[in-house]
């Protein structure tokens, strides 16, 4: 039995109560079922409930994952820099060695060293633009399903509201 139907069984419960003797605002019913009736609701609301959590934790979980692969990229790019400027500087040191080439050597490791800024710019756009990827469609799926658990959410209380119309015309 879902919540709506354990909502319907409490209204029709207080629909076909008899009035109470010298107040008629007030009714008499069965308790012990209202008690049962309460019991069922709070076992049945779980699943929404639990629909609720595991979206909470996946959101969660898909932000660390993104945060990490992120961390990792950018690790990697910084790590593959240094190399890159490392192996740049080793050969302009060789190449200082013959002084016959010793101008050759320096502008060689000037453009090496450029083109290794130049690519560790672009590795970082790269990393930063991923990053930025992720992180959206990450913010997207957890709106996406920020926004389902909320219409499910607002159809309850709608629900609700309409029972508490209902009974409030009595």
């Amino acid at each position: 039995m879902n919540v709506f139907d354990i909502l319907d069984e409490m209204d029709d419960m207080l629909e076909h109560s008899k009035a109470f003797p010298l107040a008629a605002h007030k009714i008499v019913i069965d308790g012990d079922r209202l008690r049962e009736l309460v019991n069922d609701i709070r076992l049945a609301m779980p699943k929404e409930m639990k629909r609720a959590q595991t979206i909470d934790y996946d959101c969660d979980r898909i932000m660390k994952e993104a945060q990490a692969n992120a961390e990792s990229v950018i690790r990697d790019a910084e790590d593959r820099a240094k190399t890159v400027v490392k192996e740049a500087e080793q050969r302009a040191k060789a190449m200082v060695s013959e002084s016959a080439i010793v101008s050759e050597a320096k502008k060689n490791a000037h453009e090496a060293l450029s083109r290794t800024k130049t690519k560790c710019d672009e590795t970082k756009q790269a990393t930063a633009a991923f990053v930025a990827q992720s992180l959206a469609a990450t913010e997207a799926n957890i709106r996406d399903a920020m926004k389902q658990t909320e219409a499910q959410m607002r159809e309850v209380l709608a629900q609700l509201q309409k029972e508490r119309a209902n009974w409030d015309k009595r």
